[in-house]
């Protein structure tokens, strides 16, 4: 027993002999400056990015279940049966962009804001190459 504590501790005591690496301390010490800028712009972008991220998810989820409602009953070339299909296409399309939106918004907020760029357009929902 007290043979197992001793090599235990002699293994615990040169694990910490090892020399520290200078460009590690170097990317902490940035890291830990940075971080309240990052922690800044997750918050700010699940505030504004968010209502953005619902807004373009909705909008397209609206019309994009507009036209599959109107090609459903007779085709989205023609007017009577857009008009018929936005009354189901538009709740639907709500409902399911909000919730998209939410996702997708808060997603973006935190993969973004804590990269190079906090305050990118990616971190807002707004970069147009975005879901």
């Amino acid at each position: 027993m007290k043979k197992s504590l001793l090599t235990l501790l002699a293994a615990l005591a040169l694990t910490n002999c090892g020399p520290a690496n200078a460009e590690d301390m170097k990317e902490m010490a940035k890291n830990t400056a940075l971080f309240p800028v990052k922690a800044l712009a997750i918050g700010s972008g699940m505030v504004v990015g968010i209502p953005v991220a619902i807004t373009r998810r909705s909008s397209n989820r609206c019309i994009e279940y507009t036209q599959n409602f109107a090609d459903q009953i007779g085709g989205k070339e023609h007017i009577h049966p857009m008009l018929f299909g936005s009354l189901m296409g538009m709740p639907f399309g709500l409902l399911v962009g909000t919730g998209e939106g939410l996702f997708f918004g808060g997603r973006n907020a935190i993969n973004h804001g804590v990269e190079e760029k906090p305050f990118s357009l990616a971190t807002f929902s707004l970069d147009p190459e975005l879901e």
